[in-house]
């Protein structure tokens, strides 16, 4: 009885063929999800600095909250839709900037307020 002889060689061809787009998949991932996070974080802090110095503002305090936002917005690793909205009165300002990635179909509100009689006069 002959025994038939299998090279298997190019076993490992196939299989990395099929690994290999995996990992690759799931890098990508990793990193979009990294670009996400960041942007959000981000995001929050705009929103909150420009409540603070929109409250140490002498003038104008939503005009100081809008141009700091269009300053620092533009810095996120990716695309977003955002709208921001500024309020304020004698007592407070209040900023709020409502985000949605393009892939993500959740609009996240970041909101802050602050009071001026708590802002030193210098």
């Amino acid at each position: 009885m002959k025994y038939c002889r299998v090279n298997k060689r190019g076993s490992f061809t196939v299989e990395a063929a099929l690994i290999i787009p995996i990992i690759l998949g799931v890098t990508v991932l990793f990193i979009y999800i990294a670009m996400f996070c960041h942007d959000r974080c981000y995001t929050e802090y705009v929103c909150q600095m420009a409540c603070i110095k929109a409250s140490y503002s002498e003038t104008d305090a939503e005009a100081a909250a809008k141009e700091y936002i269009d300053d620092n917005l533009s810095k996120r690793l990716m695309n977003w839709d955002t709208d921001v909205y500024v309020s304020s009165d004698d007592e407070s300002v209040e900023v709020i900037v409502e985000a949605s990635a393009m892939f993500f179909p959740k609009t996240f509100t970041h909101k802050a307020k602050a009071y001026k009689h708590f802002c030193p006069k210098y």
